[in-house]
């Protein structure tokens, strides 16, 4: 198979933390992940992560990338409407969680601010997976977190069996009344392998239970109850892609185009005036990818290069005027090298290279404009040691920013990582992971000055910021294989100079916002993760499985103050009928309260979501199936306010809520 390498070991370690073991049994021989240099079997990779593909993928799918993994394990979503969502990480999120589109980073501003929307379409992608947990080897310091990475066919890598694969999908549901259109074309012949898409989606302002507004009278005159006003949102995407497929090597383009107008909540205060309420952002990302791989080296049988150039640009539109300009023209490259055995160790090495200009320009440009640019190498090898299986890695990379007019910050970060599993009697495996992360502070942490409307704050950053550093641990017992697989995960971070916004109690004089400044505190986050997965019956042609799951993260300063947006405990069933025709599932999460929060912070309530989805097999037989799916979602109607996002006091998740849609293959 030819897709990436490096990128791939931990997809078949799906049973570690995957959302159901069916839909891992369904792709596990086709979907590869590598977080080694080498493919490994699910029971030999230490790395915790989760892979979404075809059935689960699709059945997850949300209009942004942070609500279609908002369900997985370990991860939430910062949730700033229906337009603008991004993961978070075991508490983790911005800077720290690397979002990349086929290994490459995304190249858009999406970290800066909540109300950034994130420059992936999550409905082009064929898997997305997530690593939790450090992941600053392979992808440098904005993965000290996690990195989440969506897969597309877009650069192609095989010639379709038939010479061409169509797919079309349409679907709606009835919250936000959004209607979505979808097709991609793969083609190719002998060598060549070719590769369209497109879709379009439109939504209205969604459904809620209550008011927006978080204790609002409903019989007010400028209330709004059972929608969430300027939620609305228009997007649409494409892409084309070529690729020349040789015995030995192989290279490929594409480039793609995204855009999106969203409506954005803004928090409610007194300095606000009208004219914020009706704030939008207009959204055009383009991109270009190129990837190539050579193989059958002797000394270096494989070597692989990427590289990504984006231009992204985004108006804050407030009222008929223009608030604020955001531009990001950015690329990202690396090299990787897979080598021959040196002596017991295998692995590979490589370098990365990274580069933006960033510029904003209006009434929100907290931002003077900045060019960063940083350059890293890694190695990561593995070897077997009697029961045990071991793996060390390191990294060192070199960030610099400098902004207009002002001196430039330039620091060296450096990780290195060890790794071990033992397989144990009835396939059970314990897994040990230990890491020292560095991160260089962001540009937004180190030069922000200004008025931040998203938040209602203004922040001001610090130009004498250390590099943040994590000590990681992690421990987990998992068994992958057989009727009963589960995983259980406990983790422990300390951080060096965590750096955070804190509240200073002041008001800035003109705008009459609180001010807030990014400050470094030690911190400790710690939290586990647990998963159980039962085929428990036969029932007639189809069998009934039983997935139960939870996951809980606390992250406080070291005087015990809580970190800001941690998302509370959870813990959720999921029961499921599946056969040659069909699969049928009802789950439930539980999401509790958070009181315990930072100073500035409100609190949430706690709330349990309820869903259903069916998968009926209309065409039967053959490579060219007609599905109709069919899901209902918050079917309590619960009023449920996040704990991760910024505007949870104004734009609670959508009300109950039914889907319909058709996906066939031509």
């Amino acid at each position: 198979m030819r897709t990436r390498k490096w990128v791939h070991a931990a997809e078949a370690v799906l049973a570690l933390a995957a959302p159901s073991l069916l839909e891992a049994q369904h792709v596990v021989e086709e979907v590869r992940v590598v977080a080694t240099p080498h493919d490994l079997s699910p029971a030999d990779v230490a790395q915790s992560v989760t892979v979404l593909a075809d059935e689960r993928l699709r059945r997850s799918l949300r209009p942004t990338l942070g609500e279609t993994l908002a369900s997985e394990l370990g991860v939430s979503s910062t949730y700033h409407g229906s337009g603008a969502s991004r993961p978070v990480i075991r508490g983790l999120a911005g800077a720290r969680v690397k979002v990349m589109e086929d290994g490459i980073d995304a190249l858009d501003v999406s970290s800066i601010s909540a109300d950034h929307a994130v420059g992936v379409d999550p409905a082009a992608a064929r898997q997305i997976e997530i690593f939790r947990g450090p992941t600053t080897l392979l992808y440098g310091s904005g993965a000290v977190g996690g990195v989440v990475n969506t897969v597309t066919n877009r650069l192609p890598t095989v010639v379709p069996d038939d010479g061409l694969d169509a797919m079309l999908e349409v679907q709606a549901d009835s919250a936000s009344r959004r209607r979505r259109g979808a097709f991609a074309v793969d083609g190719g012949r002998e060598r060549l392998a070719w590769h369209v898409d497109a879709a379009r989606q439109r939504a209205d302002d969604y459904e809620i239970p209550g008011t927006a507004v978080r204790g609002a009278d409903p019989h007010e005159p400028d209330a709004v109850p059972g929608v969430v006003p300027n939620s609305a949102f228009d997007a649409t995407s494409g892409a084309a892609g070529l690729a020349w497929l040789g015995a030995r090597s192989t290279f490929g383009f594409s480039a793609r185009r995204l855009a999106s107008d969203y409506g954005v909540p803004h928090v409610h205060a007194e300095h606000d005036d009208a004219e914020h309420d009706g704030a939008r952002i207009d959204l055009e990302a383009m991109r270009v990818d190129l990837h190539g791989e050579w193989l059958g080296f002797e000394r270096f049988p494989r070597v692989e290069m990427r590289l990504a150039v984006g231009d992204y640009e985004h108006l804050e539109i407030e009222g008929d005027e223009i608030a604020t300009r955001f531009r990001n023209d950015a690329y990202e490259g690396r090299v990787e090298v897979a080598h021959a055995p040196w002596g017991a160790w295998r692995g590979a090495f490589g370098a990365q290279v990274g580069g933006r200009e960033l510029e904003a320009a209006g009434d929100e440009a907290i931002l003077p404009p900045t060019e960063s640019l940083s350059v890293g190498v890694f190695v990561l090898e593995h070897r077997d040691l009697g029961p045990w299986r071991a793996s060390l890695g390191a990294r060192i990379e070199r960030v610099r920013h400098e902004p207009l007019g002002g001196a430039a910050y330039a620091r060296t970060a450096s990780s290195v990582s060890a790794a071990a599993i033992r397989r144990l009697p009835a396939d059970v495996s314990v897994v040990v992971n230990a890491a020292w992360s560095e991160r260089v502070p962001a540009a937004e942490e180190l030069y922000s000055h200004g008025p931040h409307l998203a938040s209602s704050t203004f922040e001001i950053g610090d130009p004498h910021l250390h590099v943040e550093a994590a000590r990681h641990v992690d421990v987990g017992l998992r068994r992958t294989d057989g009727r009963i697989t589960w995983a259980v995960t406990a983790f422990h971070t300390d951080y060096d100079d965590f750096v955070y916004l804190a509240e200073t109690g002041e008001e800035d004089a003109s705008t009459g916002l609180p001010i807030f400044t990014h400050v470094q505190r030690d911190a400790t986050l710690t939290g586990a993760e647990a998963e159980l997965f039962v085929t428990v019956a036969q029932v007639g042609r189809g069998e009934v499985d039983l997935r139960v799951h939870g996951d809980a993260v606390r992250a406080e300063l070291a005087n015990g103050e809580p970190l800001p947006r941690i998302p509370p405990r959870r813990y959720g069933i999921r029961w499921q009928y599946h056969d040659a025709r069909i699969v049928a599932g009802v789950e439930a999460a539980r999401h509790e309260a958070r009181r315990r929060v930072a100073p500035f912070e409100t609190p949430t309530d706690g709330y349990t979501l309820l869903g259903f989805d069916v998968r009926l097999r209309l065409r039967d037989g053959g490579p060219r199936p007609l599905d109709l799916v069919v899901t209902g979602s918050n079917l309590l109607d619960e009023e449920a306010r996040k704990a991760t996002s910024i505007v949870k006091d104004l734009a609670p998740l959508p009300g109950r809520s039914f889907t319909v849609g058709l996906r066939a293959s031509l």
